[in-house]
């Protein structure tokens, strides 16, 4: 006898109530296959290679710029991109 099979003889004898819950959690377990079936094909369908070049760039190498240097550094940015714009 299977697994389904078994299941099915033993819900058959559970009352009404009890069979309702067997049948909810059948369905959230049905739901999570699915999602980890979705999830799957879809990174099956990216490139191999494809996200190995951006390795790194959210984690660079190094000391984390405090906030300052991050706002001197934009700063400056803006000051060259601008002003070379007008002048």
């Amino acid at each position: 006898m299977s697994t389904a099979e078994t299941i099915y003889e033993l819900v058959k004898t559970l009352p009404e109530e009890k069979a309702s819950l067997v049948l909810v959690f059948t369905q959230f377990v049905q739901q999570q296959v699915g999602q980890q079936q979705g999830k799957e094909a879809c990174l099956s369908s990216v490139p191999s290679g494809t996200l190995t070049s951006l390795r790194g760039i959210a984690n660079p190498a190094g000391k984390a710029p405090t906030d300052s240097a991050v706002v001197d550094d934009y700063t400056d940015y803006l000051i060259e991109k601008y002003l070379k714009k007008y002048q």
